[in-house]
């Protein structure tokens, strides 16, 4: 109803505007759009160019955008500072390009403020790998510490990147940071100990099994539903959560028909710190395409994400393009954010992991569409297109229980791996 009320108040807000004004109102939201995601791509120009354009809009209608103004100019001045300074003048400043080993219980490393940490993870040849790329670094030589049963090794992999790996024969766990200094401690590897580290016992989530009842979603191969694949799938990963320690709720436990109204609220009412929707992908026109999606809520910037929302929001009618857009350009910022990195660690999780037992894995992406069931959300929330029901070799991995059994373990450990960086 709260969303209903939001809809015709935004609407008759702008009933009277004048296209002019409809035309600004419109890239002013897009610039805020842009601006978002100049800030998940860490690209200052981006960013400038976003800020011109929100400032601009603005003004024109009348918006108080003082906060983006002020901004716009810190960068602007930051900028100028950096593309003006000469960098031969102070020829002892070259120090700051190179990292130093500070300690090794924990592992310290030295970092300059222009230095950025990506971390990934590696298994091969029965060993075990997490890997650190330095940006914007050297070192002066290869280091190899032993610590224990693992190894340490800093080298310079390319002529602007230094890349830290720390390997065991052993399956292990990590927590780091790296703000200002890359901080690497090791866990024990013992599975319980690891959990108690970093899960804490009262995070929330809740499990939304798509469709159900009298609404069977999409029909793929086989006359397979989607509802039927997603609802077992929901328990599982209920199931591996509970065992690492989480809460957890499944918006439906058996084949009954939910609002998508009421699954949003059945998540803010158990005031969940996550919301994870599980639904099936279909084609039927084009039964050769397979692969995994994880989406966030965001207006949809691709043909292929506009047409997966439309399919997903169906029931709730149409609504127009303009006011899909108005509604979501009120959503927080810092959620939007937050749910694009828990969508990148489920789906990064899902991909690496999947390969390691099947053939015919195949990436589809994290991207943005405009999914009413995670609207009225008041936490980071994602859907997840488990895979094409309408190809008949994945819809049939995804009836397998092993194969939905090992899809809620790696679910569980992207989640894991969102908590371990945003505690």
């Amino acid at each position: 109803m709260r969303l209903i009320i939001l809809l015709f108040f935004i609407t008759s807000l702008f009933a009277c505007d004048t296209s002019t004004n409809l035309s600004a109102y419109n890239d002013y939201t897009k610039a805020k759009q842009n601006y978002i995601q100049s800030i998940l791509d860490n690209n200052k120009n981006k960013k400038i160019q976003a800020l011109k354009e929100i400032v601009k809009c603005g003004r024109f209608l009348g918006f108080n955008v003082n906060k983006y103004d002020k901004r716009l100019k810190q960068l602007e001045s930051a900028k100028s500072i950096q593309v003006n300074k000469p960098q031969f003048q102070n020829p002892l400043k070259i120090e700051s390009n190179y990292i130093k080993l500070l300690s090794i219980n924990p592992i310290k490393i030295k970092l300059s403020k222009k230095m950025y940490v990506k971390f990934s993870t590696l298994y091969r040849k029965g060993k075990y790998y997490k890997i650190f790329d330095i940006y914007n670094a050297k070192v002066n030589r290869t280091t190899v510490k032993k610590i224990g049963s693992f190894i340490l090794k800093i080298a310079q992999n390319n002529k602007k990147r230094v890349r830290v790996v720390l390997s065991s024969n052993k399956k292990f766990k990590i927590k780091y940071h790296s703000k200002p200094n890359l901080v690497i401690t090791i866990l024990s590897q013992s599975k319980k100990k690891y959990t108690k580290t970093y899960v804490k016992k009262n995070r929330i989530i809740v499990i939304d099994a798509g469709h159900g009842g009298k609404d069977p979603g999409g029909i793929g191969a086989y006359h397979i539903k989607e509802k039927n694949i997603v609802l077992p799938l929901a328990k599982y990963l209920k199931y591996e959560l509970i065992k690492r320690g989480y809460k957890v709720y499944l918006t439906r436990d058996r084949d009954k028909f939910i609002t998508l109204k009421n699954r949003t609220k059945f998540a803010n009412q158990k005031k969940a710190d996550l919301f994870i929707s599980l639904h099936c992908n279909i084609a039927p026109k084009h039964p050769e395409i397979y692969g995994i999606e994880t989406y966030f809520l965001s207006p949809a910037r691709s043909t292929r994400a506009k047409t997966v929302a439309k399919l997903e929001n169906s029931a709730i009618g149409n609504l127009r393009t303009t006011t899909q857009n108005i509604v979501l350009n009120f959503l927080n910022k810092n959620r939007i954010i937050d749910s694009t990195k828990l969508a990148l660690d489920i789906q990064k999780s899902l991909i690496y992991n999947l390969k390691r037992h099947y053939k015919r894995i195949k990436d589809g992406g994290v991207r943005p569409a405009p999914f009413w069931v995670l609207v009225g959300t008041q936490m980071p929330a994602i859907l997840i297109e488990t895979g094409f029901i309408s190809n008949k070799k994945e819809a049939l991995r995804l009836k397998n229980r092993i194969y939905q059994k090992r899809y809620a373990k790696y679910i569980a450990e992207g989640i894991d791996n969102y908590f371990r960086k945003n505690p």
